[in-house]
């Protein structure tokens, strides 16, 4: 199998955003100098172009490829580091849904925690519960809307155990969040993106069949 990259848009734009601002900021403080004044609407002047320069900074900290496919698995990468999610350890990709309303989201209904797992930085699962909080947390308020509430859905459970290991802190809250998700969505693993619905559901096709392609060339 070729691997194959899936370039990130987040990255975009930071470049030039960052280049402006510091422009900007520049000219306006050469202003203030010439003109030996320093007013209100100067000191809001500074501080968008320093929000730019910061925001130019931040999107260049961004990866450039959001999704790597190789012979491996899929591989997600992020500004906190990078998960593997290996070919045999999930059924298929999607875009899920939520209240009759895509979510700007792809999913992966995973079969294999273990496998999985063994590809997560504790840092980078630390990021993706914090950065995915609020889809969480809608996801459990439904469950309680549907009467599904349990205390198993609202308390926080030390451990979770799988066929193969027994997981304890990030991990196992990691792995009840994906379970729980799942129950929802029927997806356990969500990668955001900035596409729009037919180009995210291209992305699902391709990995669905590259998933297949290389399943069927495994000995």
């Amino acid at each position: 199998m070729s691997k194959q990259l899936i370039a990130s848009t987040a990255s975009y734009g930071g470049a030039k955003l960052m280049l402006v601002s510091c422009a900007s900021l520049v000219v306006i403080i050469l202003v203030s100098m010439w003109l030996q004044q320093f007013g209100l609407i100067t000191g809001l002047a500074l501080i968008v172009a320093g929000l730019g320069v910061f925001a130019g900074w931040a999107k260049l900290a961004e990866p450039v490829y959001l999704l790597q496919l190789d012979e491996q698995g899929l591989r997600y990468f992020h500004r906190k580091g990078s998960w593997l999610l290996p070919w045999s350890s999930f059924l298929y990709s999607g875009v899920p849904e939520f209240n009759n309303n895509d979510l700007a989201f792809i999913g992966f209904k995973v079969t294999n925690y273990d496998q999985f797992l063994a590809h997560l930085p504790l840092r980078l699962a630390v990021a993706i519960m914090t950065e995915q909080r609020a889809i969480y947390l809608d996801v459990v308020r439904q469950s309680c809307a549907n009467g599904q509430c349990g205390s198993e859905v609202l308390s926080e459970v030390d451990n979770y155990t799988t066929a193969q290991q027994v997981y304890t802190g990030i991990k196992a809250a990691f792995c009840w969040r994906m379970q729980r998700l799942q129950q929802t969505t029927q997806f356990d693993l969500f990668v955001p993106i900035t596409l729009d619905k037919e180009q995210a559901l291209q992305l699902s096709r391709t990995i669905n069949t590259e998933r297949l392609g290389f399943l069927s060339e495994k000995p």
